[in-house]
């Protein structure tokens, strides 16, 4: 029994990431029937976590990590992620214990990763976000007021039933605006929101064609 439970632990090790039963089929070489017993037996051992994607597809988060109690920044924003392209994993996960972290909390993650594919993921959360001033106080304590107002404006334009913020919090982070231009990620601007990077001197690290997954 402990031979076969080290047998599956390998396999989370070697195989940790996000798919569906085709993908994981495939990346295992064998046919969807065995992967069903995988995915099994993959989860008496907890490392395996089930979310939706579009179509209420299954999406299986296989990880060892998964056995320690607790939930991550990246598993909430994960669960507000419509299809597992938009997904994101992380090397470092921070668990939190006791409590189940905010929407909010997870988009002021997100921006803080400055990283592409976390920023393309943060769009999803704002159809989540419904404490604006929580978010209101966690942006301004970071400093990340303009950068979540900009990819605000941002999702309005290509995520779906996206929360309306309101006029308080646009006008209260007006008050931010510099004379210059500041980065979510350095280096990294648009050349299709440039009107939304010129109203609020943020320069959007994304183009229409990075966030073709929404569109799905």
């Amino acid at each position: 029994m402990i031979k076969g439970s080290n047998k599956y632990e390998k396999i989370a090790e070697n195989i940790e990431g996000i798919y569906t039963l085709e993908t994981l089929a495939d990346r295992l070489k064998v046919n969807p029937s065995k992967a069903v017993y995988v995915i099994h037996r993959l989860r008496k051992i907890g490392s395996v976590k089930t979310s939706y994607g579009a179509g209420k597809k299954r999406l299986y988060n296989i990880s060892l990590k998964n056995k320690q109690k607790g939930i991550t920044y990246t598993d909430k924003i994960n669960i507000a992620s419509p299809n597992s392209g938009i997904m994101v994993t992380s090397s470092t996960p921070y668990y939190i214990h006791g409590r189940v972290p905010s929407y909010e909390e997870a988009l002021i993650y997100a921006i803080k990763q400055k990283d592409i594919r976390h920023i393309i993921a943060s769009l999803a959360l704002f159809r989540k976000i419904s404490d604006w001033s929580l978010l209101y106080r966690l942006a301004k304590k970071e400093n990340l007021l303009l950068e979540v107002v900009a990819l605000y404006e941002t999702a309005r334009t290509v995520v779906k039933k996206v929360r309306k913020m309101p006029k308080r919090f646009l006008h209260l982070a007006e008050k931010y605006k510099s004379d210059h231009f500041n980065y979510i990620i350095k280096g990294f601007s648009s050349t299709d929101f440039k009107e939304i990077e010129n109203k609020w001197k943020i320069r959007v690290p994304l183009n229409k064609a990075d966030l073709e997954e929404y569109k799905k």
